[in-house]
């Protein structure tokens, strides 16, 4: 039997409850390992929501707390005629992995690439974007991960290649660090040793030792950033063919990755724009 509930002002037709199994397979997604068996994700957030209902990603349903506004997702909703299932707070925030819960989540199916649509999109650039693909060797931080991403898509990279130990790109608070860039731009799980040697691609990787970026006129198809404690291994870093370092002037030992990828992305786009003129 049909339920008519309201959450935001808005009626909305629910054809099911809300199950306490449900609600405990959502909250079992939290963990890498069953995202990656289910093939599936929680996004959280207006912001996310919205973008996963933008994107080419298919959504399963979504979940909102009564009185939270949703009006922009029930649009997006009711045209992909995606169900959304009001709960109460409790079971928001058993099903959220944040701190604190969000008013909505969704439940969408992750999408796998393989490596050579990334090195496609790279060879086949438009003018609107870098001919360069990101790689990143084992990072933690699922913040610097999502905002990468972000920085990635804002620039107009390729996309994007996770070394299998990088922290989960489907993980909650990688998706809503990236603001939604992970539904924009290609990401590949991959070995990047093994994608290095298989389409032999141009790489520099970022290292406090190596030549000064704004000195060196190598032209990279891919840029590495390694992790926030060790760097780039070994072993990856000897399959590139450079290395760069950020010049500094103060004391601080190191920069944050995602900043210090940032600053190497938006020199690459200045280059870029300077080519075409």
């Amino acid at each position: 039997m049909n339920k008519d509930v309201t959450c935001g002002g808005i009626n909305l037709i629910t054809f099911l409850m809300l199950t306490k199994n449900e609600r405990n397979s959502i909250k079992a997604l939290r963990h890498r390992e069953n995202r990656r068996s289910e093939k599936l994700m929680v996004v959280e957030g207006n912001k996310g929501v919205e973008e996963l209902l933008h994107s080419g990603f298919e959504t399963l349903r979504i979940y909102a707390t009564s009185g939270f506004d949703i009006s922009i997702i029930k649009v997006l909703a009711e045209k992909k005629e995606v169900d959304i299932i009001v709960v109460s707070s409790k079971d928001m925030q058993i099903m959220s992995s944040l701190k604190s819960a969000p008013g909505v989540l969704a439940v969408g199916k992750i999408k796998e690439v393989d490596a050579s649509v990334v090195v496609e999109k790279m060879k086949n650039i438009d003018n609107n974007g870098i001919g360069t693909i990101l790689i990143l060797d084992d990072l933690s931080d699922p913040g610097n991960v999502g905002t990468l991403i972000r920085t990635a898509n804002w620039f107009g990279l390729s996309g994007v290649i996770c070394s299998p130990k990088t922290v989960d790109v489907w993980n909650s608070k990688t998706i809503q660090s990236s603001m939604g860039s992970v539904f924009k731009i290609p990401i590949c799980i991959a070995s990047p040793v093994e994608v290095l040697k298989e389409f032999k691609l141009k790489t520099v990787s970022l290292d406090s030792n190596g030549e000064n970026l704004y000195h060196s006129d190598f032209s990279p198809e891919a840029l590495v950033i390694g992790s926030e404690s060790h760097g780039v291994s070994a072993d990856l870093a000897k399959a590139c063919n450079s290395s760069w370092a950020i010049p500094g002037s103060g004391i601080a030992e190191s920069l944050n990755a995602a900043l210090a990828g940032a600053i190497v992305t938006a020199e690459l786009a200045r280059r870029s724009t300077i080519k075409e003129i």
